[in-house]
């Protein structure tokens, strides 16, 4: 008669089967966060997007009338910070010493607005300066047109987001 052969299984120890489950605890935790994470960055990227504005500025002139508009075409308000004018690459503080050393003088019928640290809502424009008098408004076209304008309004959202108009141009990112 053969000898019996007994096959014994061992299972393994408790303790090292709790090891694993640990492990996979820590693991699908892990993963847990980094997805409410990723969804808490989706959330506040989509929160500035919301609050989105969008400044462009354009000169106008017809028969009667000359002006610079400024408008906010995007989806939150604009807080407007720095207003920086020149013509012909000299700096000025503000339109009226502008209109001066571009006309010589600043006793025609126009008027002027003030725009820095100003807010501007969504799809609301302000006027920089307007001139209503036909025989005017042709002069600061006229003149506006022989000199290198330009304007640089830094603006930011709710949230600070920066961003530089240049006409229709807008920059994004840091200003002054």
């Amino acid at each position: 008669m053969e000898p019996e052969t007994k096959i014994v299984v061992s299972k393994p120890p408790y303790r090292d089967m709790g090891l694993w489950i640990g492990i996979m605890a820590v693991v699908i935790n892990i993963i847990t966060v980094s997805v409410y994470m990723y969804q808490a960055r989706i959330m506040q990227e989509q929160q500035h997007a919301s609050a989105w504005p969008y400044l462009e500025w354009l000169p106008s002139f017809n028969e009667e009338t000359y002006y610079i508009e400024i408008s906010n075409n995007g989806i939150g308000p604009a807080i407007i910070r720095n207003v920086d004018l020149a013509i012909d690459d000299k700096n000025f503080s503000d339109i009226e010493s502008l209109l001066v050393q571009l006309l010589g003088t600043s006793y025609f019928p126009h008027f002027t607005s003030t725009v820095q640290n100003r807010v501007l809502p969504a799809g609301k424009s302000i006027r920089l300066f307007q001139v209503n008098d036909a025989k005017w408004a042709a002069q600061v076209f006229g003149e506006m047109r022989k000199h290198d304008f330009s304007m640089n309004i830094c603006y930011e959202s709710i949230y600070g987001d920066r961003w530089t108009s240049k006409g229709v141009e807008v920059i994004a990112g840091h200003c002054q």
